[in-house]
């Protein structure tokens, strides 16, 4: 075994803070991108001539974060917090849960069982819920989708 060996396919764990034990089929979309100024044209010259450019970050990007949860009998724990993150529609207002943020963690496992490298996440709000299409005689696991926003991700590991 490679000791700096990480594996995606089935040895990961995401971790929800209040949801520790829900089961995960996927998760996609760990990214966050650097906005800069300066970095795409020359803002002025100095001694000799010489052009310069000087990159400078103004901001971050986070893409969303998407997971797919396998549905178990009688835990409908998602979609009550879904629910309450969000106001109602037509009666607008404040949201139930008063907008309470949940920190996560996504782990990868090497081949020997051991954390290889972990994100972890904080100011989680699901933006998005999405179950499954119901169709007769369709195969396969019923499951619940989020879109998670977040306000920062940091690698641990």
């Amino acid at each position: 075994m490679a000791k700096g060996e990480i594996l995606a396919c089935s040895k990961y764990y995401f971790n929800l803070s209040g949801l520790d034990d829900l089961v995960v089929k996927s998760v996609s979309g760990i990214s966050s991108t650097l906005q800069t100024a300066g970095d795409m044209a020359s803002y002025g010259v100095s001694k000799n001539a010489k052009s310069v450019i000087q990159a400078t970050v103004t901001g971050v990007t986070n893409n969303k974060i998407t997971v797919e949860f396998v549905c178990t009998v009688g835990d409908d724990r998602l979609i009550k917090w879904y629910s309450a993150s969000h106001s109602e529609t037509f009666l607008g207002g404040g949201s139930e849960s008063k907008g309470e943020l949940k920190t996560g963690s996504i782990t990868l496992y090497n081949q020997g069982g051991e954390a290889a490298a972990t994100w972890e996440l904080t100011g989680m709000m699901p933006s998005s819920y999405k179950s499954i299409k119901l169709e007769a005689g369709s195969e396969g696991l019923a499951t619940e989708t989020i879109e998670f926003v977040y306000q920062t991700l940091h690698r641990k590991t």
